[in-house]
Formats: C-alpha cells, sequence, structure tokens
C-alpha cells in the first residue's frame, strides 16, 4: 500500500489517498449535441484519508498483534479533466481522467426537454504507473555504485454507472458506483556488499467507491465556468500483501474492512463547439423516413377504415335483400287475401 502512495504522488499531483478516486467532476446531463466537442479541466483542493484493513500477527513470544494503517493528506492544486463529443443529440463519448486512469464512456441523455436532463454514464478506467529510485555511494577508490535500488509499479482497474441530471437555470448534479482494484509491485535490495537479498512485496486491493457531485453552470458564450464539490467513500477495502524473500517462505497478510474517503472542492472551466449542423442530405433521408412512416400509417389507416366501410355496406345490402323478400312476401300474402276475399 505504501507503495501507490508514493507512485500515486510521484505521478498525479491530485492522488491524496491511496487508492486512485474518480470524481463525478465537470460532467452533466444535457448533451452537447451533434458534432459538437468540450473539454474541461477541474482543479481544486482534495482531502482524503484512509484506513486500511486491519493485519492480525503474531510476536515470537506467541501474542497476537492487530495492526491497522491511516493514512491522510492533503494536495493543491488537484486535478481532473473530461472531454466529451456528440455522436448524435442524444449519445455521446464521454473521456475522464483522474488518478484512477483514463476513463472512457458512453453518455446517453434518455430524454428530450427544454428544462431538464437526465443521463446514465457507464465508464471504465484503466491507469498504470512505473517509478524507481536508487542511492548512489563511492567508495574510498572514487568508484560510485548503486546501493538499495528500488522499483514500484501500479495497475489499476475502475468500472461502473454514473446518474446524471441537469437543469436549465445550470444547477448539475450526479451519483456513481465504481469497483476498484489495484495492483502494485514494489522490489528493492536489502543488506550490503555481497550479503544482499532481493526482496519482493505485491499488494492486491479491492474496493467499492460511492461518488457524488453537484455545481452551477455559468456559461460565457463558448466558455463554461463551473464552481463544483464532489466528495466519494470507499467502504469495505479489503487487502492482500506478499511479501517474497529468496530463500525465504512467502509472507502473505490479509484483511478486509477497510474505509477510504475524499472531499474535493473547487471549480473546472470548460470550453464547448457548437454542435454540427444537419447537412441536406442527412435532413433529406430524416424527411424521407418521416414520409414513409406516415405513409405506412396511412395505409393501416385506409385499410382499417375500409374495412369498416364494408362492414355496413354489407348490411345495407343484406337489408335491402330482405326488404325485397319482406315485400316480395307481402305481395303474395296480399294476392292471397284478394283471392279470398
Amino acid at each position: 500500500m505504501r507503495s501507490w502512495l508514493g507512485l500515486a504522488l510521484a505521478l498525479v499531483s491530485s492522488a491524496g489517498c491511496v487508492v486512485p478516486h474518480s470524481m463525478t467532476l465537470g460532467q452533466m446531463a444535457a448533451p452537447v449535441g451533434r458534432g459538437a466537442m468540450e473539454v474541461g479541466v477541474f482543479t481544486g483542493v482534495q482531502f482524503g484519508g484512509q484506513s486500511d484493513p486491519p493485519y492480525t500477527t503474531s510476536t515470537p513470544a506467541g501474542e497476537t498483534v492487530t495492526n491497522q494503517k491511516g493514512t491522510g493528506g492533503v494536495a493543491l492544486p488537484g486535478a481532473e479533466a473530461n472531454l466529451q463529443y456528440g455522436f448524435t443529440d442524444q449519445v455521446g463519448l464521454n473521456v475522464h481522467a483522474s488518478p484512477a486512469g483514463l476513463q472512457p464512456g458512453v453518455k446517453w441523455t434518455v430524454n428530450k426537454s427544454k428544462v431538464a436532463h437526465f443521463a446514465i454514464l457507464p465508464e471504465v478506467a484503466v491507469g498504470y504507473g512505473s517509478y524507481g529510485s536508487t542511492v548512489y555511494a563511492a567508495g574510498p577508490t572514487g568508484v560510485q555504485q548503486p546501493v538499495s535500488p528500488t522499483s514500484n509499479n501500479a495497475f489499476s482497474f475502475l468500472g461502473g454507472l454514473k446518474l446524471l441530471v441537469s437543469h436549465r437555470s445550470g444547477f448539475y448534479a450526479g451519483v456513481g458506483y465504481d469497483f476498484q482494484m489495484l495492483r502494485s509491485r514494489a522490489t528493492s535490495q536489502v543488506g550490503t556488499g555481497g550479503t544482499t537479498d532481493n526482496v519482493e512485496t505485491v499488494t492486491f486491493t479491492t474496493g467499492h467507491q460511492i461518488a457524488a457531485s453537484v455545481g452551477m453552470d455559468i456559461a460565457f458564450g463558448m466558455v463554461h465556468l463551473r464552481p463544483e464539490v464532489a466528495f466519494c467513500v470507499t467502504p469495505g477495502l479489503a487487502s492482500t500483501t506478499t511479501t517474497r524473500i529468496m530463500g525465504s517462505p512467502d509472507n502473505v497478510l490479509s484483511g478486509g474492512g477497510g474505509f477510504g474517503w475524499a472531499v474535493f472542492p473547487g471549480f473546472s472551466i470548460a470550453v464547448a463547439s457548437p454542435r454540427r449542423e444537419k447537412t441536406t442530405s442527412e435532413v433529406e433521408e430524416e424527411e424521407a423516413a418521416e414520409r414513409k412512416a406516415k405513409r405506412r400509417r396511412g395505409e393501416e389507416d385506409e385499410d382499417e377504415d375500409e374495412a369498416e366501410d364494408e362492414a355496413p355496406a354489407k348490411k345495407r345490402r343484406g337489408g335491402d335483400d330482405e326488404g325485397d323478400e319482406d315485400e316480395g312476401g307481402a305481395k303474395k300474402r296480399r294476392s292471397s287475401d284478394d283471392d279470398v276475399y
């Protein structure tokens, strides 16, 4: 866990916690429009903390000891970024960049309205980082030699769903859930001279992140200023750490029940391009499709009208025939009466 903290702080200045977070920042439910693009950058102050899962170990005397590590910090400035591109007036590509990695997704605005919009945004994130350090020491001969070289690398995966809402007044909000997985690996050398050993520590962490945010969109033409605040909690952190030293059995520590949190107030600045107007051919194709749909509906209506018209006609024809029969019968009866009288 300590290796990822160093890696995150070294590579991404906004990473304030051991487990990287991806906030719901700069993301509105309103679509950008067909062929339009919006690029936004968020900056602010991130406060965060985390309690690692507790580990239970035994001392040489046979006593049980429970260890739990707590971390906390402040990052200034913190930063995240968001890019949107509209495929249609309701569906678009959304790519979010955060300490959790590059997070592409598809935003679908589920309704058409001039008052408020609702959108769903499934996303996945993949991140990778690596760094190393070495201390060089010079002996009596003046020749420098590496001492205690270390290397660290980490891979993160995050996937989930966000629900977004925005109002024409500029108010917007979002909530989301993400499953997180983090694997970090650290190698180092311990000892001096010819008695050094290679030590490898592999940490595998999983968690469930719940995030929410609120903000206000203020438009100045193509430029949008958005003061907002986001926060998240990561309950149920579970972690397994395996330490390997050549010639010794693996030391495995595992536990669950950790907890993390982060608060990220600040603002974002976004620049949006105008939506692309439909071409003449696209307009003609849509009009042709609409006429075809209306024609199909009209033919169905005409068929129904013809069916309704045929039924009364048959009844009318049947009634006329019956009248002829009745009239003929009446004539026959009148003839019979004449004959009798």
